[in-house]
């Protein structure tokens, strides 16, 4: 591995095992899960600049031990918090002020926990909750630029690009609103991550590079979890795209969830709550099933979704984090 660290995160959920978010199958948790501070440190251990972690997540450790190692170790950070509609004002300006103290610039939310793109079934109707994300996104925009912070909105399989747009235009354009692209998730609504990109350059603030395998499905594809380089997700072009948009970046290395992702695409319904796409659109999206798709029957299950002890899946986590740092040290010297 390069000995020069690079300018990106290290991101909390990409090893949510070994960060004690996400139990084995069997009900194991991790018998350490590392804390933020000992997630920098595996930061510095692989050469990366800082780290994104959940601000409502921070366990037991003191905000300013928190701000003392992250300057000790002269680390970046972008904050994560939870959806928009989880917390009230009173509760955002706390996550907000936290966020600032502790030195972050881009605070990362998500619309809905929604995944798979499927929006079937989703109580009150996407367009109703949308609006009502609208609104809370209106009553904390302004504490978002008392505080110097840009709050963006990750496309977390549920936002499609056009949601993201309009999300914008609701919000009348404002400065302090933002976009975080998630590479691998254009793919669970059925976009081309390209795109994706393309698209809302102008409005990214930050970024998880996740990749994933492409499988074909029954009910349309499977997404599955990889080492980043090893899947479908073209790194270079992405990053080309988005260098280019004038906002200074540190993109996050995540690593897919543990659980496959599966999209029924074939599925009639569950375009219903999706924006209205012509065919063509689809199409970039079925070229990269039908030249990069795995066959229905290739095994495809992560160390967690076989079932395997808590040791194990820790194993197979950090080695596909390791793989995917190597990845982006290595791309990160070809296009620097």
């Amino acid at each position: 591995m390069s000995q020069q660290t690079i300018p990106y995160l290290l991101t909390a959920y990409g090893i949510p095992h070994r960060m004690g978010y996400l139990k084995t199958l069997s009900g194991e948790s991790h018998p350490r899960p590392l804390s933020v501070i000992d997630l920098m440190d595996e930061a510095v251990e692989l050469k990366l600049a800082g780290v994104e972690i959940p601000v409502d997540r921070l366990g037991e450790i003191p905000l300013i031990a928190i701000k003392e190692a992250l300057n000790e170790r002269k680390m970046r950070i972008v904050a994560d918090t939870m959806t928009v509609l989880e917390a009230d004002v009173v509760q955002w300006r706390t996550l907000l002020e936290n966020s600032a103290f502790l030195g972050a610039k881009v605070v990362r939310t998500l619309l809905s926990g929604i995944l798979c793109g499927d929006r079937r079934g989703f109580s009150g109707g996407w367009e109703n909750h949308f609006q009502a994300c609208v609104a809370r996104l209106k009553e904390i925009l302004p504490i978002v630029s008392d505080l110097g912070l840009c709050i963006a909105v990750e496309n977390h399989q549920d936002a499609t690009t056009e949601d993201l747009l309009n999300l914008h235009d609701a919000l009348k354009c404002h400065p302090d609103f933002g976009v975080v692209l998630d590479t691998g998730n254009p793919l669970a609504v059925g976009q081309d991550p390209v795109q994706a990109a393309k698209d809302l350059s102008h409005l990214i603030r930050h970024l998880h590079l996740k990749d994933y395998t492409i499988h074909f499905a029954p009910e349309g594809y499977r997404l599955v979890r990889c080492a980043n380089g090893e899947g479908v997700i073209d790194f270079p072009e992405i990053l080309s795209i988005v260098s280019r948009n004038g906002h200074e970046l540190m993109p996050g290395i995540e690593i897919a969830a543990q659980a496959t992702r599966t999209i029924p695409v074939l599925e009639s319904t569950w375009w219903d709550q999706l924006p209205a796409r012509e065919a063509k659109e689809f199409a970039p999206t079925l070229q990269i099933l039908w030249e990069k798709g795995k066959n229905k029957g290739e095994p495809y299950s992560s160390a967690w979704e076989s079932g395997e002890n808590s040791e194990k899946v820790s194993l197979e986590e950090r080695s596909i984090l390791e793989k995917s740092s190597r990845y982006f040290h290595s791309l990160h010297r070809k296009i620097t």
